[in-house]
């Protein structure tokens, strides 16, 4: 543990024992009375939306349940990063992957953005506010904490950067799979230069378990993320075209997991997506082919990096997601 105010026993844990979505989720429920929530009538995976009217309610045990959950979880956040920027010979002996390189680099760093669905105001401005106060108790030059504008949608925003500029005007479409929810925008584009960025509805994540033992039961969920995956691309095709617009072939795409060059990495919720192809990206544009009789080609991208790809003028920093899990991108890497 660094030198700081925070009086939580956290030694010894890692920053996913610590912070995710999932763990936030689990104390908002188990504050449910206090926060007034019924949360057998919610969808799990939205109570932290649930949370923000927590925070503004005029009533002050509500409102004072809220500002403890995020108090508890922005000294967490806190901790971890006070953690990496000092790099004690203890958390270093523990990290046995890394080595000085990668100790100095996240020590010499100045800036952090948040991003994604936590970092969104209010819940995003209390999380800072918590943060800097730990901050402020340590012996360290702290890291400089910046909200990422409309970081909810930084992912669909990040991916524009990859699209292939043309002087003619074009509509692409660009997905983000994350793990809670899907997001969709189509992005227009004229003269070189982006128009407008559209957001359209996003949808509930659905089989993105993972560390499922049994290879029968994974290749079944495999399948069904499958169907869900291209279910999503063929709804939103639909959705473009029913505004009679012509969509350009080439799709971005975001996804919570590593990937390169259109191979999924066999780690987390989307790896089993390996179990459908060995390129999921020359899959994808096989079955829309024979679907729509379209020679559409993607761009998958890992969603830490298409965040960070938003970010691209900011030197020194890391754009940290939090989402359902963390998710690290290096803006000038």
């Amino acid at each position: 543990m660094p030198d700081c105010s925070v009086t939580q026993n956290l030694s010894g844990k890692s920053a996913q024992d610590i912070f995710s979505t999932d763990l936030l989720i689990k104390e908002i429920k188990s504050s449910a009375e206090k926060l007034q929530i019924d949360i057998s009538t919610l969808e799990e995976k939205s109570l932290p939306l649930y949370l923000e009217t927590c925070l503004e309610s005029e009533s002050p045990t509500v409102s004072s349940e809220a500002h403890r959950i995020l108090k508890l979880f922005g000294e967490r956040l806190a901790v971890i990063l006070l953690c990496l920027k000092e790099g004690s010979a203890e958390n270093r002996k523990v990290r046995g992957d890394w080595t000085d390189e990668h100790w100095n680099y996240w020590s010499s760093l100045q800036q952090i953005i948040l991003v994604g669905g936590l970092a969104s105001p209010p819940l995003g401005e209390q999380l800072k506010h918590y943060m800097e106060e730990v901050f402020a108790s340590s012996n360290k030059i702290p890291y400089r904490i910046v909200l990422g504008k409309d970081s909810t949608y930084a992912g669909l925003r990040g991916c524009a950067a990859y699209l292939e500029k043309s002087p003619q005007f074009q509509v692409n479409l660009i997905f983000d799979y994350g793990q809670s929810f899907i997001k969709r925008c189509y992005v227009t584009m004229e003269n070189e230069q982006i128009k407008d960025i559209i957001v359209l509805e996003k949808t509930l994540s659905q089989h993105v378990e993972w560390d499922i033992k049994d290879p029968s039961i994974e290749e079944k969920e495999a399948l069904l993320l499958n169907n869900h995956f291209l279910e999503t691309i063929a709804k939103t095709i639909r959705e473009v075209e029913a505004l009679g617009l012509t969509i350009h072939p080439h799709i971005i795409l975001s996804i919570a997991n590593y990937v390169k060059d259109g191979v999924i990495a066999n780690r987390g919720g989307y790896g089993k997506l390996r179990l459908i192809a060995s390129n999921y990206a020359d899959y994808l544009s096989g079955y829309l082919k024979e679907a729509y009789n379209k020679d559409y080609y993607f761009t998958m991208v890992h969603d830490g990096t298409a965040m960070a790809a938003g970010y691209s003028n900011h030197p020194m920093s890391v754009c940290l997601s939090l989402g359902t899990a963390f998710g690290v991108g290096y803006p000038n890497s």
